[in-house]
């Protein structure tokens, strides 16, 4: 009975050992950063129309509008979006009048040196299109055609899931290659994944552009002759962020 129970006490260490090894992981994470030419560009334009009567300053908002869409998308093409928002239609008065907004301000009535002189009617249009080279021509041509203001606001990815999905290929590259340098230094070898955990991703994304979608024909090109402006926008960069854990192999 003794040897029996000498023999099972000698065998319980080799056994909890050997279930030990066969849990042990290496926990890493990877980081892949990929860049993406820009295939979209965005453009602000604001328009502004002046007249006595509302409907006088509102036809001559129409016909920049009319002039300015025209023009910019018969130099643009028939991949681009033009839309509009945030129309308003105000009275305008003379400079004599005390501004009647802001602190400690009275309201001032319609007469003498404020009484209505006109009427201002102002919209703002955006551009989305894929002719990014062209982008920049595009916003001083709508500056020459009648807008009061046009901005080359940015580039975004048309397809920013498939950047992402490149980035996320590559942090997870980056994580094997950490995780075979600790296997190796602690001398064993890398296993299969046992987990993986992919991060919120900390790079700003943007929304699939419908652009080119049925799109229409292009207008005729504009009769003046824009002045070009070069335009190389700077790569999208795109990030992912994983978490891998990986079995250890003797």
């Amino acid at each position: 009975m003794m040897r029996w129970l000498l023999a099972s006490a000698a065998l319980l260490p080799q056994s909890g050992i050997a279930q030990n090894a066969s849990e042990r992981t290496v926990q890493v994470t990877g980081v892949g950063i990929v860049q993406t030419v820009p295939d979209i560009a965005n453009l602000d334009i604001y328009l502004r129309g002046e007249g006595p009567t509302p409907d006088a300053a509102t036809a001559a908002l129409s016909a920049k509008q009319k002039a300015v869409s025209t023009g910019v998308a018969g130099l643009l093409g028939p991949n681009s979006d033009f839309t509009t928002s945030n129309v308003t239609v105000i009275e305008a008065r003379g400079g004599g009048c005390a501004d009647a907004r802001g602190y400690g301000s009275q309201p001032r009535l319609s007469s003498g040196e404020c009484a209505v002189a006109g009427f201002i009617a102002t919209m703002q249009a955006r551009v989305r299109t894929q002719a990014v080279e062209k982008a920049a021509t595009a916003a001083g041509l709508a500056s020459r055609l009648g807008a009061s203001d046009a901005r080359l606001q940015g580039f975004v990815l048309s397809d920013p899931k498939a950047a992402q999905g490149r980035a996320s290929a590559a942090a997870v590259s980056d994580a094997r290659q950490r995780a075979e340098a600790l296997a190796t230094g602690a001398g064993l070898r890398l296993g299969p994944i046992v987990t993986v955990h992919d991060q919120p991703s900390f790079d700003i994304t943007v929304s699939a552009s419908r652009i080119g979608v049925n799109a229409p024909a292009a207008p005729p090109a504009p009769r003046v002759s824009p002045v070009v402006l070069d335009t190389k926008p700077t790569p999208v960069e795109t990030r992912a962020q994983v978490t891998i854990t990986y079995a250890l192999l003797p």
